[in-house]
C-alpha cells in the first residue's frame, strides 16, 4: 500500500510535467497581446490669442502690398470711364503749350481703350519774344485740336494703402500705353476744294497751303511743324477707390518719325498729363 501511493503521485507528476512541456511551444507561436488604446488627450486650453488676432483683408489695407486680382475696385467690370483731362507738353523749344479735354476709357478683354478730344494752346515766353527779334525761327505748333486714341496694356496691379491714413486704401494699376494723336488745326483748308480738303486730312503732313492759312495763327518765333500724325507711347499709373473714382498721371514720350522727312518737324518731346474722373 504504502509503495503504490508515491508511484501513482509519480505518474501524475510525470503527466503533469509532459502537459507543460507539450504546451510551451504553442504558447511561443500565440501572437503578441494588444497594445493598449492610446490615453485620451487633455482637454484644449482656452484660446488666449483670439483677441488679438486681425483678419487677413485688415492687414492687407494696413501694410503697402500688391495681390495678384484687383481688390479695392475690379475696373474690368466697369463698362466705361469719362474722364477730364489736362496735360503740358514738353516742346523742345522756348513756347509754353498746355492742353485741356475729356476722354472716354473703355475696358475690353483685360486691356484700356482711351479716346479723348482736347483744345491745345501756345504762348510765347520771354525767350521766344527775344528770339522774334532775329531772324530766327523754332518749330512749333499754333493752337489746334487733338484727337488722341491709344490703348493701355496692365503691367501690374495691386491694393496699396495711401497716406494720410485716414484716405481709404486704393487699387494701382501701373499701365503701358501706345497710340495715335491726330493734330487738327482750324482755319487750314480755307481754300482748298472738298476733295482736296478731304485729302489733306489723311496725309501724315502739313501741305503747303495748309502752311501758308496758318501763318496768322502762328507766334512770331515759330516755325508751324508739319506734323499731323504723332505716334506716342508712355506710362501710366491708374488709381482707383471703392466708389470708381479715378485719378490717372500719365507721362507720355512723341516718336519723331516725321523727322526723317520733314526737317522742320519737332523731334523727341514729352508730355506730363493727368485725367480724373468716374467709371461706370
Amino acid at each position: 500500500m504504502t509503495l503504490e501511493r508515491p508511484r501513482a503521485w509519480a505518474r501524475r507528476l510525470g503527466l503533469l510535467l509532459g502537459v507543460c512541456l507539450a504546451a510551451a511551444p504553442a504558447r511561443a507561436q500565440e501572437p503578441p497581446p494588444a497594445a493598449p488604446p492610446p490615453a485620451e488627450p487633455p482637454p484644449a486650453a482656452p484660446e488666449v490669442l483670439a483677441p488679438y488676432r486681425t483678419p487677413f483683408p485688415v492687414l492687407v489695407e494696413r501694410t503697402l502690398g500688391s495681390t495678384s486680382r484687383p481688390v479695392a475696385y475690379d475696373w474690368r467690370r466697369s463698362k466705361v470711364q469719362v474722364a477730364a483731362t489736362g496735360g503740358q507738353p514738353v516742346e523742345l523749344n522756348t513756347f509754353q503749350s498746355l492742353r485741356a479735354g475729356v476722354a472716354v476709357r473703355v475696358p475690353r478683354n483685360g486691356l484700356l481703350w482711351d479716346l479723348g478730344l482736347s483744345g491745345a494752346w501756345s504762348w510765347d515766353t520771354d525767350a521766344s519774344q527775344a528770339l522774334a527779334l532775329t531772324p530766327y525761327r523754332q518749330p512749333g505748333k499754333p493752337p489746334r485740336l487733338e484727337i488722341d486714341a491709344h490703348l493701355g496694356v496692365p503691367l501690374a496691379e495691386g491694393l496699396v494703402t495711401a497716406r494720410p491714413r485716414w484716405f481709404p486704401s486704393v487699387q494701382m494699376v501701373f499701365v503701358g500705353w501706345v497710340g495715335l494723336r491726330y493734330a487738327l488745326y482750324p482755319g487750314s483748308l480755307e481754300g482748298l476744294r472738298v476733295r482736296e480738303g478731304l485729302a489733306a486730312l489723311f496725309r501724315p503732313t502739313l501741305g503747303p497751303a495748309e502752311r501758308a492759312n496758318l501763318e496768322d495763327a502762328r507766334l512770331d518765333a515759330m516755325v508751324v511743324d508739319p506734323t499731323r500724325y504723332t505716334p506716342m507711347v508712355g506710362l501710366g499709373n491708374d488709381l482707383y477707390i471703392r466708389q470708381g473714382v479715378f485719378l490717372a498721371p500719365r507721362v507720355s514720350v512723341a516718336l519723331p518719325l516725321t523727322r526723317i522727312a520733314e526737317p522742320t518737324a519737332l523731334g523727341w518731346w514729352g508730355e506730363a498729363s493727368v485725367a480724373a474722373g468716374v467709371a461706370f
